[in-house]
């Protein structure tokens, strides 16, 4: 019988989209127990139950197509009997299929929140946490503050500048030192003004854009900044250098805060290791005259996977994506500021 057959599809759809909510349920308490990034690996096998991460949407689908069809039946015949019910059963047809289906939403927020925890764990990161060069302990506030007011780049913003996203971990060089590291991103936001008829100055819009670098903490060098842009730079580096490097002066400006010091530390072996650091890198890279910290500003989002999670339906892909994607920025920063820091 055909309502046997209905019946008996609403029955298996809603088991395989209850199989769908159990592997969400238990892919989030995978990523909230989890300690490494092997361990959410391990987590998704063996699975041991079954694996599809995909709702079963056909049902309504194909009950609001249906319903679409008698809905429009009314234009053909407004004034007949059958047709203004057929409009009515058309129109619960169609709010049977709304509240029937399941939106992919909760899927794709739990593979979000495990790519989040496998970055976190993958590359040490600690989000929102003070490094452990500041001993102090500081509300966020006071310590994005501080570590602003430290450099003259986080002032690009006529209405804000904000690090809304920030992560602390410890990189390791070849030698086994450790350089304590904040990772972040600078959001600044700018007006754009425009003159009325009366001459007064209108805001128009506003302009969003997005920086993202790292300071670095415990470094020797002091009082230099380096720009690949074509800028003067701002105090407390104040005095323009150029190098015997006809090459590394057309790619780069470099400023110091005081000449004597500049000279002597702007060796050719050094020159040289900043010319191979920038060698595919855009940004600003700067050491405190005082403070022994170093920041580097650029426009590479240092927080950007390789691969992005697509069409993703059931947990092998997961696990596949999850053990594979990578932060290729982020990576490629560490090994050259370690290697240029040695």
């Amino acid at each position: 019988m055909p309502l046997d057959s209905v019946q008996h599809s609403i029955h298996i759809r809603r088991k395989k989209n209850e199989r769908v909510f159990q592997n969400i349920a238990r892919l989030q308490d995978l990523g909230r127990k989890a300690q490494s990034h092997q361990d959410i690996l391990d987590g998704l096998h063996p699975w041991n139950a079954p694996i599809v991460l995909k709702f079963e949407n056909v049902l309504p689908l194909l009950l609001a197509a249906v319903g679409l069809f008698f809905v429009l039946l009314i234009f053909t015949n407004p004034t007949n009997i059958w047709m203004q019910l057929g409009l009515i059963s058309g129109l619960l047809m169609i709010f049977w299929a709304y509240i029937s289906y399941e939106d992919k939403q909760p899927i794709d927020d739990v593979i979000e929140f495990l790519e989040q925890q496998s970055i976190n764990k993958k590359y040490q990161l600690a989000l929102h946490q003070q490094p452990q060069h500041i001993s102090v302990p500081l509300q966020p506030v006071l310590l994005i503050a501080h570590l602003k007011r430290l450099f003259p780049v986080f002032n690009q913003g006529t209405i804000s500048n904000d690090l809304p996203y920030y992560a602390s971990t410890i990189w390791e060089d070849e030698a086994g030192q450790q350089h304590q590291v904040m990772v972040f991103q600078y959001h600044y936001v700018n007006e754009m003004l425009m003159r009325d008829k009366n001459g007064d100055e209108v805001r128009v819009k506003e302009i969003h854009k997005d920086l993202w670098g790292v300071f670095v903490f415990d470094v020797e060098t002091q009082g230099l900044a380096i720009t690949t842009a074509n800028k003067d730079f701002y105090y407390p580096y104040s005095f323009p250098w150029h190098t015997s490097d006809i090459q590394t002066n057309q790619k780069l400006n470099i400023f110091g805060s005081d000449e004597m010091q500049t000279a002597k530390l702007l060796s050719p072996a050094f020159v040289l290791r900043l010319a191979d650091f920038f060698a595919q890198r855009q940004g600003d890279l700067m050491f405190h005259p005082s403070s022994h910290t170093l920041c580097f500003l650029g426009p590479a989002n240092l927080f950007k996977i390789s691969t992005q999670a697509k069409n993703i339906q059931d947990i092998s892909a997961l696990r596949g994506h999850l053990r594979t994607f990578k932060l290729p920025y982020l990576e490629s920063l560490q090994r050259d500021l370690t290697h240029f820091l040695k």
